[in-house]
């Protein structure tokens, strides 16, 4: 642990900084341990338990904690406020944990919790911006081997490969560098984070083992779906994990009949409500966010202690059979028993149709997954 914060006692950075230094070659730097008060005690356990799926060799929870949130840009933490909230999430049975590479600091403070929770299943990105036409075996070998140290895990139970340039065309090569060190035993399960579909299937016809796909899928979201995406993943068993599901938080009760966050609100809601405002914007007018809310409130409305974050997941986890979990981000444990009531209920048939009938009203997002933030025409 001393070691842990010794590494950590650096400078602070945003998710977008790290990608950015990743792209120029440098080295990622590390959040600062702040000052701050450590996080309350553990919540009581949720009345509520999550359900587990097969995700490839592994169990997995259908609720993932997502921890971009330890790179920077969501407010200042303590490792040790941040070991505590990644318990009282486990404890409520969110047993899976997502992290990446690039996240700072984020795999090894998941390390230090999976030292203290062995049971634990920490899940990883393998993310490639720079040297993408030298990237070779040795190198591969290195930052997998790497990602296990600071995991604390004798092998990856689950890497998600992200390749950022499709100019360059060696992300079908480096998938299978990464399908060579699972017959090794390096790696458990291979997935793939913000793939379009022409490369997904390239990258499965080419032999690669693929077990998920992360994807940005919500209802202000439905680009996993209008691209075919979801449909072919159903059709593979390759299980989506459905990221921004409630919009860092414009999909919940706060924002029914309430005006869209200002520029303001943005700046101060850091790197994630900045990033959903943008998706909101491109779903279409803030009129319509609202008829989406209202519609979703009044679905909430019929299902005691449900609320429209609930309702959001729902129509996530039921848009396609395709999405075997939601990755939400878990900044701190005030959302545990709220995030777990969404498996207390499911939507009928007729609440499903209610809500796609306005999402069927969107201007955008256009394109497949991830083409805009790619900067690709659409």
């Amino acid at each position: 642990m001393r070691a842990l914060l010794h590494v950590l006692a650096l400078t602070t950075v945003t998710r977008r900084s790290a990608v950015l230094r990743a792209a120029a070659g440098a080295a990622p730097l590390f959040y600062r341990a702040a000052p701050v008060p450590a996080a309350p005690p553990a919540a009581a356990p949720a009345a509520v338990r999550v359900p587990t799926f097969a995700l490839g060799s592994l169990t997995a929870s259908r609720l993932i904690q997502g921890h971009w949130q330890l790179a920077g840009g969501h407010g200042r933490y303590t490792v040790e406020g941040a070991l505590v909230n990644m318990r009282a999430h486990y404890d409520a049975g969110l047993t899976t944990l997502d992290t990446a590479d690039i996240y700072g600091p984020s795999e090894l403070i998941v390390g230090e919790f999976v030292k203290r929770e062995p049971r634990a299943v920490p899940c990883t990105k393998f993310c490639c911006f720079r040297g993408l036409q030298s990237i070779d075996k040795a190198e591969v070998r290195a930052r997998v081997v790497a990602q296990c140290e600071r995991l604390n895990v004798p092998s990856l139970p689950l890497v998600q490969f992200f390749w950022a340039d499709y100019g360059v065309q060696r992300y079908v090569q480096v998938a299978q560098m990464l399908g060579a060190l699972k017959d090794e035993g390096l790696i458990q399960n291979i997935g793939l984070t913000n793939f379009d579909l022409p490369r997904v299937r390239q990258i499965v016809e080419a032999g690669v083992p693929i077990v998920s796909q992360q994807v940005q899928l919500s209802a202000l979201d439905s680009r996993p779906l209008q691209s075919g995406m979801a449909e072919y993943c159903a059709q593979q068993r390759i299980s989506l994990l459905a990221f921004g599901t409630v919009g860092a938080g414009l999909l919940s009760d706060r924002f029914v009949g309430a005006p869209p966050p200002g520029a303001e609100a943005v700046r101060a809601g850091g790197s994630s409500l900045s990033m959903y405002s943008a998706t909101a914007s491109r779903f279409g007018p803030w009129s319509l966010v609202q008829e989406l809310l209202h519609t979703m409130a009044d679905v909430a409305r019929a299902h005691p202690g449900a609320s429209v974050a609930n309702v959001a997941q729902r129509y996530a986890l039921q848009c396609s059979p395709a999405v075997g979990a939601l990755i939400v981000g878990v900044r701190n444990s005030e959302h545990v028993a709220e995030n777990a009531r969404t498996f207390s209920f499911a939507l009928s048939d007729g609440e499903m149709d209610a809500i796609r009938a306005v999402v069927a009203k969107r201007q955008g997002p256009r394109g497949d997954v991830w083409d805009l933030e790619r900067g690709v025409p659409v």
